[in-house]
């Protein structure tokens, strides 16, 4: 990556202690937008070294559970030789200098978040180190060569003498900025690469409660609100009678939204809470009041084999390969809604005062909610001053482009004189959406006298997480391209295809789930391989090898079934295999289960990970591990069911998730590194587990489970 003049800038105007370096600037000058302390080198707005050497990373990617902050930290300090233990985290604020390469936002989602910044953030930790050496050199008068760097000190090779880089600041401000330098190799890494566990601030904030996420914002005089939601899905307000609320304790205001919602604001949210039993609201549920998922699941059902389908993917002669095939194989798959359930409740905190106003939340889309929320209180989105928080998890859903919990926080805390913070109850999340969409699909493949697949189709009937959103573009013809992800781009060696998609709408806000449309094109690709192989009288994971395309897929294959003693699994339980590519890498699974008694419990799970270069391991490690957990629940448990327009679950008592006994006795990660593109991880874990779980209970039980959730007997 190439340092050159558009790629910093050097601000004169800034008091004379101070210098920056602005990089991938869209506009000449940018960089003076960032506050800056009188005493503070900040090249990037990523690195702030103070003089006390205090050594700041700004990152504007999130913390979500999914070690972003770790990652991202890793790849800078390794380059800057920075001390680990030392260094601090702050949230950026919204800035264009911190988009995602390529994309007119910041955003933490997709996986991206190593693939996208580990090179930039590596060259800058680079050049800066280099200037400080730079530096240093002059000072004592010697030669690059005879200085080295150190836990955030350049050192004398010669006379072992040190300077702190903080000391050097001064020296460094009027220097002339290197081009093109030379990243390390991967054999002076200290950091990148290796085994680093989440940074120790972090850990120490999290465990003695000091970490701020959302709900735990406090402001000066800060009110609180609840919501009454809509009572079904695209329900109209037609009148409210709030007298009884207006008479309880430390009720401050009630306010009808915008979008057909009413915000309680109170002294205290459980004051708030409690007065929204006491709003007797009239609502008109429209011609939706009467859906149900069983009339859904009949209207998507409709839709399957019609000809008239929008068209994905057509090559080779499908009806011929079917015809000539020795065997067919073919099912229906139904995946039902699911909320993500994260463990933190939605919130934002609000505070409009006039011409500007402060929110604080924790979101995945830091751009756009900025801009929802300025929209709302008319205020120019420069003078929305936007703090982002650690997330309580996410699994997407605080990355929605509708901006929902924001609008909700925006209009409430509209023309008010107080900060408001506007807090979802666990029952708003669940029964409200925005849920992973229901899925139906078909979809059957032919083999040959050889074991060759020689033609698959497939029809995917679900709701366009894309249309009508910032990212519309990716809706085209009718088709998602979320439709697309897995399916079009599956692994194998197939000649023909016949791939049709439709997305019927619905007032049913859909959003995407960790791994978005791979957790449902996975199941259903895996699933049928593993029919193909059984219907081709051939070992799956044999069957696998012969039919796939790329040697990369083989390998990660061979691996699990050396983890997990393929060739001599145990006769007593189930045992399924998987492989699927999402976000740039590939996981394959070896799943052991056992059934009794009409139940099943994974016991043993073996993966293998391809990511192209491991940053941190121990990270992967905690995704997979992470993954496995969390697929457990959706397959066994999970699911949103609609009767008269609504969402029949509540909290956890009815939406069931894994429980600790659920998980596997052992789980058990590897990782090759192919040098191939670096992919992302914190999703990648979910699509295949779907998968090898499906089919170890053929495995043990000689049944195809095609719906979910998984229920025996």
């Amino acid at each position: 990556m190439s340092l050159n003049r558009r790629g910093f800038i050097k601000n004169t105007t800034l008091v004379s202690s101070a210098f920056i370096i602005g990089f991938n600037l869209p506009i000449k000058g940018m960089a003076a937008k960032i506050e800056k302390k009188s005493e503070t080198l900040a090249p990037n707005a990523f690195i702030k070294i103070d003089k006390d050497n205090t050594v700041t990373f700004i990152l504007g990617q999130v913390e979500m559970g999914q070690g972003a902050y770790t990652g991202i930290a890793q790849c800078i300090a390794d380059e800057l030789d920075a001390k680990w233990e030392e260094i601090i985290f702050e949230p950026a604020p919204v800035n264009d200098v911190y988009n995602i390469p390529g994309m007119p936002m910041m955003l933490t989602g997709g996986s991206m978040s190593i693939k996208t910044q580990q090179q930039r953030v590596r060259q800058v930790g680079a050049t800066l180190r280099y200037m400080l050496k730079q530096a240093a050199a002059k000072k004592w008068q010697v030669r690059m060569y005879d200085v080295s760097t150190k836990d955030s000190y350049v050192i004398n090779n010669r006379t072992k003498e040190k300077l702190s880089y903080g000391s050097l600041i001064e020296d460094i401000k009027d220097m002339k900025l290197p081009a093109d330098v030379k990243l390390k190799d991967s054999k002076d890494h200290n950091l990148i690469g290796k085994r680093v566990k989440r940074h120790p601030i972090e850990v120490e904030e999290k465990i003695t409660g000091q970490a701020k996420f959302g709900i735990d914002v406090r402001l000066p005089n800060m009110k609180y609100a609840a919501l009454v939601q809509p009572v079904s899905f695209g329900a109209k307000i037609v009148s409210f009678d709030d007298s009884k609320a207006k008479k309880m304790p430390g009720i401050i205001k009630i306010k009808k939204l915008p979008n057909e919602k009413i915000a309680i604001i109170a002294e205290h949210w459980y004051q708030a809470k409690e007065a929204i039993s006491k709003i007797d609201v009239k609502w008109d549920k429209g011609e939706f009041g009467n859906t149900s998922t069983s009339t859904l699941e009949k209207e998507y059902k409709s839709y399957l084999d019609k000809n008239d389908l929008p068209q994905m993917k057509k090559d080779g002669d499908t009806q011929k390969a079917f015809k000539d095939a020795k065997s067919v194989v073919e099912a229906e798959y139904s995946f039902p809604f699911l909320a993500h359930a994260a463990m933190e409740p939605l919130n934002c905190t609000v505070h409009h005062q006039g011409k500007k106003a402060y929110m604080s939340v924790g979101g995945q889309f830091q751009t756009a909610y900025r801009a929802a929320c300025a929209k709302i209180l008319g205020v120019d989105e420069e003078n929305v001053e936007y703090y982002n928080n650690y997330l309580g998890s996410s699994f997407g859903r605080r990355a929605n482009p509708k901006s929902d919990f924001v609008e909700d926080a925006a209009y409430t805390a509209h023309n008010e004189p107080w900060p408001v913070m506007t807090l979802w109850t666990r029952e708003d999340d669940i029964k409200m959406g925005y849920y992973r969409p229901m899925t139906i699909s078909k979809g059957k493949m032919a083999i040959d006298e050889e074991g060759n697949i020689t033609a698959f189709k497939a029809d995917i009937i679900n709701q366009s997480l894309l249309k009508g959103t910032f990212f519309g573009g990716g809706y085209k013809d009718g088709i998602d391209s979320t439709q697309r992800e897995g399916l079009e781009s599956h692994p194998y060696k197939i000649e023909s295809h016949d791939l049709k998609a439709f997305c019927p709408d619905s007032p049913v806000p859909v959003l995407w789930l960790r791994s978005v449309g791979h957790t449902v094109s996975a199941p259903i690709v895996e699933n049928l391989i593993d029919q193909a192989a059984k219907a081709a009288n051939m070992d799956p994971l044999d069957f696998r090898i012969k039919n796939l395309e790329s040697p990369r897929f083989v390998k990660l294959l061979e691996n699990v079934a050396k983890q997990s003693d393929w060739k001599n699994r145990e006769k007593n339980s189930g045992y399924g295999v998987a492989i699927a590519e999402s976000f740039g890498s590939i996981v394959a699974y070896v799943v052991k289960v056992k059934v009794e008694n009409n139940d099943y419990r994974v016991e043993k799970v073996w993966s293998c990970v391809d990511c192209g270069m491991a940053i941190n391991p121990h990270g992967i490690e905690n995704q997979i591990e992470s993954a496995v957990n969390f697929t457990i629940g959706y397959i066994k448990y999970a699911q949103i069911t609609l009767e008269n327009g609504a969402a029949v679950q509540n909290n956890f008592y009815d939406y069931e998730v894994n429980r600790i006994t659920d998980a596997p006795d052992s789980i058990s990660v590897e990782i090759i590194n192919s040098g191939e593109k670096i992919g992302g991880v914190g999703e990648i874990g979910v699509p295949p587990m779907f998968a090898a779980t499906m089919n170890a209970l053929y495995d043990a039980t000689g049944k195809r489970y095609t719906n979910f959730p998984i229920k025996l007997g």
